[in-house]
């Protein structure tokens, strides 16, 4: 197949290396075979006799404790498995799940009592007590557990306890507006799973029969669930790190759905009458932070000439197939404190007038290394963003490091410019509050950036319990980190999802926040109407 040909298949902005030629002719080849053949539609129904959803996933963890992680890659493997005391219903407001009701709050916001639902069992049949809850707490709050939940409680949980065997009782340092949230995404386990990492139970629909690591997860419907049975007899997900090759299966029949769609492949799935894709916006955010603290970034004029010559449109097309929207600040539009009328930056970059910025620097410094994580989107950007850069004559170095190291250079602040995708709707729900902690002077994560207005604000985030406060709160502190040219992600990406026409629709104001929630998906014989 030609260049050309595959250029008309997958769209004219997507650049062509020889890793990508081959790995789209094999898509192609496969959807020109026939997906929607007579064997393929027979094998997707005898495969769906026993009840069983299949997942690709691109990648798990090693460590597969909910409570350690709220990434995606954790928490979609062990959404069937655990649940949380308080959900968010359709339209993003907290409900009780496994609480009884709403926290009682003392007048001083120091004391939170939260009841629980009785009758609720884990996976093994044992109940679920306050005392379960109160393991959660506990190794959430231990600073050598690994978790990063931590960053989220430090300086706000002082203690927390058992009133009775249906009261949990936590006490706080000052009062903290956040706490309904975190009680909305913190899962709760079995108290003799909370320091495992190699196993998980909770309360949810399923339980984790078996796994390899890195490799498959099997789930089997738990017959005392409390939420009544599920349609599914059991999910396995499957690792595939390629992405053409999560692609082929998905058009096989061979899994049902997809978690992470290869962006450069969107067109072509879209236009397939046997898959439905699922893209929204939501909080899948491209963390983009500057060492304030020191050359080349010290200077602001270098900094806002760096963000005006900052090729948006080209990341949009060539990297994400146009599934994203267009960058400004750190607060996406699927988040709380979005601001539709800030645009300071044009779609394509204003080159002369960040030349005109540059020539106002006073760092000689005309280069600076930008480091990013190990994933492909994150490579593919960097090297739309470094060629747009050097147009205004700046050399851009690009490290791409693990996770680990790529957080030592967070922490220790050994960098120049950070770049990473990152989805926070499982810690955060509506609102990402850990991309904007390097914004504020006094976080261990301070990018250098001092600004008491913002500083202020962000304390107002944390503390305040009115949404409205938060919100307006949040918008002010994305306007000057703009302004300030400290956050500029050059778009911010959807969430993508596919899955076989035979899978019944996902819930899409749960994916907008992470949720791909398939315990309450079900098996469609001869497919879904969409």
């Amino acid at each position: 197949m030609s260049t050309e040909r595959l250029r008309s298949v997958v769209g004219e902005g997507f650049p062509l290396s020889r890793r990508g030629f081959l790995g789209i002719t094999a898509v192609t080849v496969a959807a020109a075979t026939g997906c929607a053949s007579t064997s393929v539609a027979s094998r997707i129904e005898e495969r769906h006799r026993d009840g069983i959803l299949r997942i690709a996933v691109a990648s798990a963890p090693s460590n597969i404790n909910p409570l350690d992680s709220g990434s995606e890659v954790t928490r979609w493997i062990a959404e069937p498995v655990v649940e949380t005391l308080y959900a968010y219903d359709d339209r993003q407001r907290s409900v009780p799940l496994l609480a009884a009701g709403e926290p009682e709050v003392s007048a001083d916001g120091l004391t939170w009592r939260i009841p629980l639902r009785s009758g609720i069992t884990f996976q093994n049949g044992d109940e679920l007590t306050a005392n379960d809850v109160v393991a959660t707490l506990a190794h959430v709050n231990d600073l050598g557990s690994g978790s990063e939940w931590i960053t989220y409680l430090l300086g706000y949980v002082q203690s927390y306890g058992a009133d009775d065997a249906y009261t949990v009782r936590i006490e706080l340092t000052k009062p903290y507006g956040l706490m309904r949230s975190h009680l909305t995404n913190l899962p709760i386990v079995h108290r003799d799973y909370a320091k495992r990492k190699d196993a998980m139970m909770g309360t949810g629909p399923f339980r984790l029969e078996s796994f390899t690591p890195g490799q498959t997860f099997k789930m089997v419907a738990y017959d005392g669930y409390h939420g009544g049975k599920p349609d599914l007899t059991g999910i396995e997900y499957t690792v595939f790190q390629d992405g053409a090759t999560r692609l082929i299966s998905l058009r096989q029949g061979k899994v049902d759905l997809l978690t992470s769609v290869p962006y450069h492949n969107i067109g072509s799935v879209r236009a397939n009458p046997d898959l439905h894709v699922d893209e929204v916006e939501g909080p899948n955010d491209i963390l983009s932070y500057v060492a304030v603290m020191r050359e080349p970034f010290s200077d602001p004029w270098f900094r806002k000439a760096v963000a005006a010559a900052t090729d948006r449109h080209g990341v949009l097309s060539k990297v994400f197939g146009g599934a994203a929207v267009i960058g400004q600040g750190p607060i996406g539009p699927a988040e709380m404190g979005w601001d539709p009328d800030l645009q300071p930056y044009p779609d394509e970059p204003d080159l002369d007038h960040a030349r005109e910025l540059l020539d106002q620097a006073t760092t000689e410094r005309r280069d600076f290394t930008l480091t990013i994580g190990t994933n492909h989107t994150s490579r593919d950007m960097a090297q739309v963003l470094a060629a747009g850069w050097a147009k205004i004559g700046i050399d851009v170095t690009i490290q791409q490091l693990a996770g680990g190291p790529w957080s030592n250079k967070m922490l220790d602040r050994s960098y120049d410019m950070l770049m990473n995708v990152f989805q926070s709707g499982f810690t955060s729900g509506p609102a990402n509050y850990m991309a904007l902690a390097p914004a504020q002077s006094t976080s261990v994560l301070s990018c250098g950036f001092v600004n008491q207005e913002v500083d202020e604000l962000m304390d107002t985030v944390w503390r305040t319990s009115d949404d409205e406060v938060r919100a307006a709160s949040l918008r002010r502190i994305n306007e000057i980190l703009v302004e300030e040219a400290v956050m500029f992600p050059p778009v911010y990406p959807k969430i993508v999802v596919a899955r076989l026409a035979t899978v019944s629709p996902l819930n899409l104001d749960q994916l907008r926040i992470s949720r791909v929630a398939p315990q309450n998906l079900s098996l469609v014989p001869g497919g879904t109407d969409e």
